[in-house]
């Protein structure tokens, strides 16, 4: 957990960064692939996309950190798309299987930013700021915010909740 790097005030993004990369495990395990198609309105995203966006955001910014990386399913979701009502979205284990990789190969980019390219200053800018540390602490809240979607799904849908440990 502990930024070996340069910036060890990065050490709390990272530390939810890498909680989050087994909560998503936890959060997914056990959904059918009929249940993560399903959703509880149509105003609503299902687990499906859910999944998929947030293994698009994780490729997002390491993209933008550099590391020039291509997601599974740019059609479903790259450029931030939303749901697309017809599309026939790939099952969970499709969906999931980059996760790890792109996670390491992230987690490891982030360790190794110094101080000069946190401060970078973004071609757009995101509800926390304009700078890459302020992207980071971004993507670190909405993956906590899809995670809990996804948690809530599972009592919708009558799994047990969606373990810490």
């Amino acid at each position: 957990m502990e930024n070996k790097g340069l910036v060890p005030e990065l050490n709390p993004l990272i530390a939810q960064l890498e909680l989050q990369t087994i909560l998503f495990h936890n959060a997914v395990i056990g959904i059918s692939d009929h249940d993560a198609k399903r959703q509880i309105s149509t105003n609503t995203n299902h687990v499906a996309w859910l999944t998929g966006h947030l293994v698009s955001s994780r490729y997002f910014l390491a993209n933008v950190l550099g590391l020039r990386v291509q997601e599974p399913f740019p059609e479903l979701f790259a450029e931030r798309k939303g749901i697309q009502k017809h599309a026939d979205y790939p099952d969970q284990l499709e969906l999931t299987k980059d996760w790890d990789t792109i996670s390491d190969l992230l987690l490891a980019k982030i360790k190794m930013l110094t101080a000069d390219a946190l401060n970078e200053k973004l071609a757009f800018p995101v509800p926390t700021g304009d700078t890459i540390e302020a992207l980071i602490a971004f993507i670190a809240h909405h993956e906590a915010y899809t995670i809990g979607q996804i948690g809530l799904y599972r009592r919708y849908f009558g799994y047990p909740g969606m373990k810490y440990a």
